[in-house]
């Protein structure tokens, strides 16, 4: 069950996207988000000129009264921010709590999804130069591949009046896709929620004989999903054009796997996905 959300703060436009999202999440009785500010101890290096011997630092710590007078002032807007979540969390009438923390963010924000059941991240909004359109941005990546926990990646608005209502997932029978099930189950559970059961298989027959266990797992919780085989072609254009043509809110699956869903994670056609599919996508490591 989903009864605590990790949202790191982000910048930019798609940060309003994963708090919508988020506040979807909590929607269910007894869920609550931990909102996590997270000061990067990179902010605290200046670039200098190096050589390539190694003899001159390229990045070295500035004084430690400039140190701390940047650190004070990153605070104190990352305090300001989590406020205005808090106001804006209790307006909702969803439980929250906050935390500032500093660091190596990859590294703090996988530790502390150990406590949560899910992490939340916008594609773009946490590195200190802003990635190209459509970038996904590194940080993302490195989650993606340390937390123990799924993590969500969201891309686009989401309509609050409607919420969610299509959720697709995609599964290759590999362990990853399994542990990534249970938060399908919970989300495709929802009242007005439509579950989408799809694989990339040689043929109809091995591509059901794939998805079996996925579909006996999904019912035996509660959710009747449709099914699809797709046979053949490229997994990254089949996926975003199946999300598409159903309208799916979501995208669920394992983040490893057989081939050839394999093949689009974590390379150049993972983030090909992650940046095209126009939704929200939940991944497990």
């Amino acid at each position: 069950m989903i009864r605590s959300i990790l949202l790191p703060m982000a910048d930019g436009p798609l940060a309003s996207s994963a708090r919508d999202y988020a506040f979807w999440l909590a929607k269910k009785e007894g869920s609550r988000i931990h909102s996590l500010g997270v000061i990067d101890i990179k902010a605290f290096e200046i670039p200098v000129l190096g050589t390539t011997d190694g003899f001159i630092p390229t990045m070295v710590t500035p004084p430690l009264q400039e140190s701390q007078g940047l650190l004070d002032e990153m605070t104190a807007l990352a305090r300001e921010r989590l406020e205005q979540f808090s106001l804006l969390c209790a307006s909702r009438k969803i439980p929250c709590s906050v935390e500032i923390k500093t660091g190596v963010p990859g590294e703090i924000i996988s530790r502390a999804a150990v406590a949560h059941d899910i992490v939340v991240m916008s594609r773009t909004g946490y590195s200190r130069s802003m990635s190209s359109e459509g970038k996904l941005d590194s940080l993302v990546t490195h989650v993606l591949r340390d937390s123990v926990r799924p993590v969500m990646v969201v891309g686009q608005d989401l309509d609050e009046a409607a919420g969610v209502r299509t959720i697709m997932i995609a599964y290759d029978g590999s362990g990853h896709a399994a542990r990534v099930l249970p938060s399908a189950a919970e989300l495709g559970a929802r009242q007005g929620v439509r579950t989408l059961l799809v694989t990339i298989a040689s043929s109809e027959e091995s591509g059901r004989e794939t998805m079996a266990p996925a579909e006996l797992f999904l019912c035996n919780h509660g959710v009747v999903p449709e099914r699809q085989v797709i046979v053949a072609g490229k997994p990254s254009d089949l996926i975003c054009d199946l999300v598409s043509s159903a309208r799916a809110d979501i995208l669920i699956m394992g983040a490893y796997g057989h081939s050839p869903i394999r093949e689009m994670l974590f390379g150049s056609t993972t983030e090909r996905v992650l940046s095209h599919c126009g939704t929200a996508v939940i991944l497990q490591s």
